[in-house]
């Protein structure tokens, strides 16, 4: 009989082991209490060094691990099939995510899941290929200027890019997305960009001091003061350009529909179909229009000038693949000097260099999504109200790529049959439904300027000797490099 009760007791507790839910391994290095927080302070000055690392020791081991920020779970994860999962079950954004309200606002990178649906599928419309299309005269011509900026330091020893880039970036967003005449083109300049930059700082810094979670205790520091203070300039710099827009709507009767998207050379930009939405359809608010903009300028000012700026040092890094570019952009254009969205597709190797320079060198390493349920995959289960981190790190050298998966190699693009089927492994633009809405935009921006450039110079560099510093996005510090004129 008690034999019995005694195996009984043995089958439940089993069937318990077996069947209750499993939480990924934890990641080495936690404490009582306060779990990995500090060690996120620990490395706030390397931070990208120990986040490097992380990654790769959770590549190596599984591809599953937790932390604990006090007691908030945040899980770690690069397997391919989860990842997708993630992405697509949980749309709304970390409590992290807030901490760039006041550089954003509610937009498309900070709204919660629901209202992210809603505001997605109305802007949609203004990131259409055909939209894109009309902004190619305009993107064409700035990458031109850009060309002429750069001829000024060619031969003149190691150069940084940087402001060369944003300001590129900054106007070709301001002559398409924003409709600024040319003399108005540089109403958001440098001071904007740089603040952008300062604000970000300030946003990875309060990350990395889990104490500063806590709103009101970052509303006492100096750092929640500046904060604001450039939050502020930088509206003033928004309002402007969104009451001229409306005034010279209102003035010509102008208003965004689908006879005008069929005028050759007509715009239709971000902005005015915002203010479309607003005034004909009445479903944004000022405040939801200045976060939108604030959102499409600040992404493609961080994003795309990154991306650029990192292309271009491997460019330079590696002589012989620049050549062939060059050559597959002269075999196209010979003498010509206009882009068509003709041309744009035939460049099929510099889309395939583009590709591996953002696998490689990821310009947003680390996505991460809210937790609102509890989510039940084949090794383990993620608990509702934690936090989970996609390493795009990770899934970029996941070893679905095959053997060469940290070499850099952009023949694997050229032929579809040997890249990954799992489409997860490539997230430049994001994963799953909340994928970046301006992604085309991009990649259309990017061709546009590396077309002009790689045609007029020579590039030289050394990507192996740059150093990498994490502020929301990643980027190269002091990436120089040296220009020649091509003869």
């Amino acid at each position: 009989m008690y034999l019995l009760v005694l195996l009984v007791v043995l089958g439940v507790v089993y069937a318990y082991c077996w069947w209750k839910p499993r939480s990924p391994p934890t990641y080495p290095g936690q404490l009582p209490i306060i779990g990995h927080s500090h060690i996120l302070f620990k490395h706030r000055n390397d931070i990208w060094v120990y986040f490097s690392k992380v990654v790769e020791y959770i590549s190596e081991n599984g591809g599953f691990f937790q932390f604990r920020v006090g007691p908030h779970i945040m899980y770690v994860v690069d397997d391919p099939e989860s990842v997708g999962i993630i992405a697509n079950t949980c749309l709304d954004k970390p409590y992290f995510y807030n901490f760039m309200d006041d550089l954003l606002g509610n937009g498309l990178i900070t709204l919660n899941g629901e209202m992210w649906k809603i505001h997605h599928k109305l802007l949609n419309p203004a990131f259409s290929q055909h939209v894109l299309n009309t902004y190619l005269n305009e993107m064409d011509a700035q990458a031109q200027n850009l060309v002429s900026q750069l001829t000024t330091v060619a031969k003149k020893g190691p150069v940084n890019i940087t402001e060369f880039l944003g300001q590129f970036v900054l106007r070709t967003v301001c002559r398409t997305s924003l409709r600024l005449e040319v003399k108005d083109q540089d109403m958001i300049d440098n001071e904007y960009a740089k603040a952008i930059e300062e604000i970000e700082a300030i946003i990875i810094r309060r990350v990395l001091n889990p104490i500063l979670h806590f709103p009101f205790l970052f509303k006492l520091t100096a750092m929640y003061k500046r904060q604001i203070k450039l939050s502020h300039n930088n509206k003033k710099l928004m309002d402007p350009i969104i009451h001229k827009r409306k005034s010279d709507l209102i003035a010509t009767k102008r208003t965004v529909n689908d006879n005008d998207d069929s005028v050759p050379g007509k715009f239709k930009p971000a902005l005015d179909l915002l203010l479309h939405l607003s005034d004909e359809q009445y479903v944004l608010s000022d405040d939801e229009i200045r976060a939108h903009l604030n959102t499409f300028v600040a992404a493609s000012f961080d994003t795309t000038s990154a991306a650029l700026q990192t292309i271009l040092l491997v460019l330079g890094s590696y002589p012989e693949i620049q050549e062939r570019v060059y050559n597959e952009i002269q075999d196209i254009f010979k003498n010509r000097d206009r882009l068509t969205k003709h041309d744009i597709t035939k460049l099929v190797y510099l889309d395939a260099v583009i590709k591996e320079v953002l696998r490689m060198y990821n310009i947003v390493p680390l996505i991460a999504r809210q937790i609102d349920t509890d989510i039940v995959l084949p090794k383990y289960t993620l608990r509702a109200g934690s936090s989970c981190i996609m390493s795009i790190y990770g899934l970029h050298r996941h070893s679905s790529w095959g053997p060469d998966a940290k070499q850099f190699k952009p023949e694997r693009w050229l032929n579809p049959a040997t890249l990954p089927t799992n489409p997860n492994v490539y997230a430049a633009f994001g994963i799953g439904k909340r994928m970046c809405i301006g992604k085309q935009y991009a990649m259309l921006s990017m061709k546009t300027s590396l077309v002009h450039t790689v045609r007029k110079f020579h590039i030289s560099a050394d990507i192996s000797t740059l150093k990498w510093e994490y502020a929301v996005t990643l980027k190269a510090k002091a990436p120089l490099i040296n220009l020649t004129l091509r003869s």
